[in-house]
Formats: C-alpha cells, structure tokens, sequence
C-alpha cells in the first residue's frame, strides 16, 4: 500500500508539483513554507500518511506517491531549487521584454501630449 516511487515517478511528481504552484504564481509562498517545514518534512510524511489511511478506499492510490516522494528532506530541497529555477528564468524573461520595449519606444516618435516635451 505505501511503496516508494522510483526515480523517475519522483522526478516526474516534483516537476508537477513546481508547475502547479508556478501556474498559481505561489512560486515565493511555497518556497518560504518549504524552507520553513522541510525539517519536519519526515514527520509530516507520516502524519499525512496516518491521517489519509482510512479515506484510501475512497480517493483511490494515487495519494502515496506524493505522501512518499514529500516525507524525503532531499525531495523538498528539489523542490524548491525546482522553483527558484523557475523564478529566475521567468525573471530574465521579463528583463529582456523590458528591454526589448524599452528599445522599441526609444525609436518609436511620441504621441499625445507627450511630443511636447523636451525630453
């Protein structure tokens, strides 16, 4: 009933998991809770496991894997370097479309009242 997941099905899980929290751009949230229980990331594991247990039957198997992939210190820290990985690309994203707009306004003549002024 609570077998741990390969390699891969973990990697998989935590790509998921970091794709759903960016998605809801909860990036920061979930990376300042992640730092803060990933000592108890065991004890959690547990917890969740033992409270889960008798509604099994009714949501099916597909829990354990993320109860077992998420009770590992090791998982929580991929987790959250999954995220800041995510974080600063996005932000060199917008940097660059920054600067790409602010290129293109420099060469673009100004509109409205805008023309008026000197600078």
């Amino acid at each position: 009933m609570w077998e741990d997941p390969s390699e891969e099905k973990e990697t998989e899980i935590i790509k998921k998991t970091a794709e759903t929290i960016y998605k809801y751009d909860m990036d920061l949230v979930a990376i300042l809770i992640l730092e803060s229980i990933k000592p108890l990331a065991s004890v959690g594991g547990q917890f969740a496991r033992f409270v889960v247990a008798p509604f099994i039957p009714f949501i099916g198997d597909n829990s354990s894997p993320f109860f077992a992939t998420f009770q590992d210190k090791n998982n929580v820290e991929r987790l959250i370097q999954t995220l800041e990985e995510k974080g600063r690309k996005d932000e060199e994203e917008k940097k660059r479309l920054k600067k790409a707009m602010k290129e293109e306004n420099k060469e673009s003549p100004k509109k409205g009242w805008r023309k008026y002024l000197p600078f």
